[in-house]
């Protein structure tokens, strides 16, 4: 998937016209040695693009044009991607707002300054380049700042640039009524997106102790922004500020609630589980993503931004490999939106992840006597494996990379070794309180090889030993008792560890 780095797009509100219209984009790149470029409709497309509606190869012929025509009832707004060459050292993005009907002509030279973009036809008075270049604000400088003050006041002076931008557009090419509108959004969502995913974030820059004495501050800026807008609105959906505050505040929230349930345990399960502390947690641990991010779904939307939220939810949650409580929300939400395109988009990865949980536990899938609670450090984990090559597997349930990285790789490692006398170990970390989720994931994931529920001190040992600096961790052990952590990387470099393992195994 062809990932980019998004400005402030442009984007329309929902037009509703008696049937389809198309509308249609025509692209001439001069001085570029590309054969493609790339389109991305970002109210279509999520993470995982299941139908892929929301990305288009664009291919360019001889003379470097190409064209892509799409059917609409309502403006979208489409990002274009081209790189000079190869090498992608300079490259051009362009936002595109395009309506039902419109007919535009794009053309952009490499070697003119400012890509020399020339914009014609249909339509061409909402795309011009001036929409496409308002707003780049980098705000990385101010990542250690211990209070909000200098980060809201760029972002307000900003905000203003882009009023005034877009009141000088407006009275240069006299776009539509819909463009005009979803600027309107745009604008009003900007500051509190903005800030929102900088405060977020500046948690985990600005020196805990610190951040946490001015959290105040912090949070007093955010409701003051938030006090302004609408969370919830259905009407704003077209617009891309909102839609990544939603997609923001989907898992900031969840992330919040994280806090809530250490800092202030009697509030937030009387609250989100309406129970007490002590069976709170039992819910809790059970499912501390879908569940929780389905509460926040129902507690703060409804309608179509509601919709679009499930949709988050499930994109997220498939590209974690988190298939907790995933059918049975899933089932709900049809029931709530049987019309929604999100059931044709998620639904048959959904029924994969059904027909995978009736999957059971193997005699192949070995586990250590007592899980391996009692093992208390890496050379008890050693003694079992002693005189066996073995890939392990540091890991836990709650841990998304480590699922995406068991799904991606775990079969086909074990594919590439069938027969090669490589051992595997799986050892799950902050799981103490888990074992049922454990073992059903294990056999989720069909995980084959011998299996230990670490304990803490457990955990700590072999982290320190290994110099593991998060999860997952692999670690290949040898014949002769000796170890090193997989130098794969992540995402994994497969071919680098298939390489350390063969190593490994060639050894006497």
């Amino acid at each position: 998937m062809k990932k980019f780095f998004l400005c402030f797009i442009l984007a329309g509100i929902f037009v509703q016209v008696s049937s389809a219209q198309t509308a249609t984009l025509h692209i001439n790149i001069a001085n570029t040695t590309s054969t493609d470029c790339y389109l991305w409709i970002p109210y279509y497309s999520f993470s995982r693009d299941f139908l892929q509606k929301g990305e288009i190869t664009l291919a360019l012929d001889k003379q470097k044009t190409g064209s892509y025509t799409i059917s609409l009832t309502q403006p979208v707004f489409i990002n274009l991607y081209c790189d000079a060459d190869s090498t992608r050292t300079k490259s051009l993005n362009y936002h595109f707002f395009l309506s039902p009907g419109d007919d535009v002509f794009f053309k952009a030279d490499f070697n003119q300054k400012d890509n020399g973009i020339v914009v014609t036809g249909k339509g061409s008075n909402n795309n011009q380049p001036l929409a496409g270049n308002l707003i780049d604000i980098d705000l990385n400088k101010f990542n250690k700042d211990t209070l909000p003050n200098q980060v809201v006041a760029v972002i307000n002076k900003q905000y203003n640039l882009n009023k005034k931008a877009f009141d000088t557009y407006s009275m240069k090419y006299k776009p539509s009524a819909a463009f005009i509108k979803s600027w309107q959004y745009n604008l009003q969502y900007y500051a509190p997106d903005v800030y929102y995913g900088f405060k977020e974030q500046a948690k985990y820059y600005v020196d805990k102790d610190a951040y946490h004495r001015n959290v105040a501050s912090w949070n007093r800026a955010t409701d003051s922004l938030f006090s302004a807008i609408k969370l919830s609105n259905d009407d704003a959906l077209i617009a891309d500020q909102y839609l990544g505050l939603l997609r923001n505040f989907l898992l900031r929230e969840k992330e919040r609630l994280w806090s809530a349930s250490n800092e202030t345990p009697d509030d937030f399960y009387k609250q989100w589980y309406n129970t007490n502390v002590e069976e709170g947690k039992k819910l809790f641990s059970d499912d501390m993503t879908n569940l929780l991010q389905e509460k926040i779904i129902h507690k703060y939307f409804t309608g179509k931004a509601a919709e679009y939220e499930y949709g988050v939810l499930f994109d997220g949650s498939l590209e974690e490999r988190n298939p907790v409580n995933l059918v049975q929300i899933f089932e709900r939400f049809k029931k709530q939106y049987p019309g929604s395109k999100y059931v044709e988009w998620f639904g048959p990865s959904i029924d994969s992840i059904a027909k995978r949980q009736q999957q059971t536990l193997s005699n192949e899938m070995v586990f250590v006597t007592d899980n391996g609670t009692k093992l208390n450090s890496f050379e008890d984990v050693l003694a079992i494996t002693k005189g066996k090559t073995v890939l392990l597997d540091m890991w836990g349930t709650w841990c998304g990379p480590c699922r995406s990285e068991i799904e991606k790789n775990s079969h086909a490692i074990k594919a590439y070794f069938k027969g090669k006398d490589l051992d595997y170990l799986y050892i799950a970390n902050y799981d103490s309180t888990n074992e049922k989720k454990w073992k059903e994931l294990i056999a989720y994931f069909d995980l084959k090889g011998t299996h230990i529920l670490s304990n803490e001190k457990l955990s700590t040992d072999i982290m320190g030993k290994v110099k593991g600096r998060g999860y997952p961790t692999y670690v290949i052990l040898k014949k002769d008792g000796t170890y090193e952590q997989s130098k794969a990387g992540y995402p994994m470099k497969r071919d680098v560890l298939i390489k350390q393992l063969e190593e490994a195994l060639a050894m006497k």
